[in-house]
């Protein structure tokens, strides 16, 4: 070979070399850059993930947003929400659920969910919160609840609860809570294990009369206030009442309620009656179902658990030349664990070995007068005691109360390692 054509040759060679290095580097560079291509456009911090982030933010505005839109409309020129506008522009929303076929003041909180992803609570008031999840937790189990500590217990006034003299109901120490009722906003009812013990008389509370039926929902509901609240935790307890029995029962406890006759009056139907035996407690004239001077009964007046008064009245009884009364009495001895579908909510209810109160009204037709009490459940029976008659006759009864309190969504619940028990507790505390 000729040196013009070997130098020629040893060029093409060293050109080849650098070809395949500058390519080489080329692909290396390609692949880091296509590297941050793709980790810019789909790493955690990624476009592609603050795009799919925004658009998830975007249609939860505007879920929100709609729902917003809907209870701001419905609220009328009180500045009370219209709880029929209000189920109209719920419906309006594309996708919505839990809307009830009629909104009533007893559907609050009311949870709807849009696009069958985002859940809101409707306050009574016109707010809007957001449900939390309650994990790990179930009825039945064991919260760590503690309460004030009251020394000086009650004091139960004999104007005010009708018996003989004042009283004074001592704080049961060291009661237990279990879960009663966990709410699709996320709240939480717990409820007080009751136990027999030695001082159990201290903690009877008696009515008697047509003032123990005029002021004896708002005491219940009082004496458990003052007794087993906890102010750090904004927790106010009240008395449990017959709601949270009949929230719980299934149809065939609802049905047995409805088709229950006592005295050949069926429940909710009424009778009138005359003379001496017209004679009525004052807060049954705010009631639904009664029917003062007429037979055409109340339809807009206050429930059987609902207080009647801001306070407790010194106001007993009144006559009516007609009284119409409905029948809310029923009667269940040895309640069926079959009205029941949660076997745990049952025990809680009726498997304790005590009678307490409900803080709840009742009436029932008799012949040749009716009766105004209020609810119990005596061990497994669910009843009342009749507290005033409309002959003027006055009975009275001494029992327990049973507490209730309500942790909201701001009050975390932090489940137990291993079992649940009454030793081994979920934890609360505030967020």
């Amino acid at each position: 070979m000729r040196k013009r054509e070997k130098r020629r040759y040893q060029r093409a060679r060293k050109n080849e070399g650098i070809t395949l290095i500058a390519l080489v580097i080329t692909i290396i560079v390609l692949l880091i850059l296509a590297g941050v291509t793709i980790a810019t456009l789909a790493g955690d911090n990624g476009i592609l993930t603050r795009a799919s982030e925004a658009s998830e933010k975007t249609k939860e505005a505007s879920a929100k947003e709609q729902v917003q839109i809907a209870v701001t409309g419905s609220i009328g020129t009180d500045g009370r929400l219209e709880n029929g506008s209000l189920k109209d522009n719920l419906n309006q929303i594309e996708n919505i659920s839990g809307v009830p076929e009629e909104i009533t003041d007893g559907s609050y909180p009311l949870t709807v969910t849009v696009d069958r992803e985002y859940s809101y609570v409707i306050n009574k008031d016109g707010t809007i919160g957001e449900g939390v999840t309650r994990e790990g937790i179930q009825v039945g189990d064991y919260v760590n609840y503690t309460y004030d500590t009251k020394a000086e217990g009650y004091n139960l006034e004999a104007t005010e609860s009708g018996i003989t003299s004042d009283r004074t109901v001592k704080q049961k120490s060291g009661m237990k809570w279990r879960i009663l009722n966990i709410h699709s906003d996320g709240r939480v009812d717990l409820i007080g294990d009751l136990e027999e013990d030695i001082n159990l008389s201290e903690q009877y509370v008696y009515f008697k009369g047509a003032l123990g039926y005029n002021n004896g929902v708002y005491l219940l509901n009082d004496v458990c206030k003052e007794l087993y609240s906890n102010s750090s935790l904004g927790v106010e307890a009240r008395s449990i009442d017959l709601e949270d029995i009949e929230s719980q029962m299934n149809e065939k406890g609802i049905a047995a309620r409805d088709a229950y006759i006592s005295n050949g009056i069926q429940y909710g139907e009424t009778k009138t009656y005359t003379g001496s035996n017209a004679n009525y407690p004052n807060l049954y004239a705010q009631e639904n179902g009664s029917g003062i001077n007429t037979e055409t009964v109340k339809t807009d007046g206050i429930g059987v658990s609902e207080d009647g008064y801001i306070s407790p009245t010194e106001e007993t009884s009144s006559k009516a030349d007609n009284l119409t009364v409905t029948q809310s009495e029923y009667y269940f001895s040895s309640t069926p664990s079959s009205y029941f579908d949660n076997s745990e909510v049952y025990d809680m209810i009726f498997g304790t070995t005590a009678s307490y109160w409900l803080a709840s009204r009742y009436t029932y037709c008799f012949s040749p007068y009716a009766g105004f009490g209020l609810l119990n459940v005596n061990y497994s029976d669910l009843g009342g005691n009749t507290m005033f008659r409309s002959s003027g006759y006055a009975d009275s009864l001494g029992i327990r109360v049973r507490p209730v309190v309500s942790l909201e969504s701001d009050i975390k619940i932090t489940a137990c390692e291993g079992e649940n028990s009454s030793t081994n507790m979920h934890q609360i505390s505030k967020y």
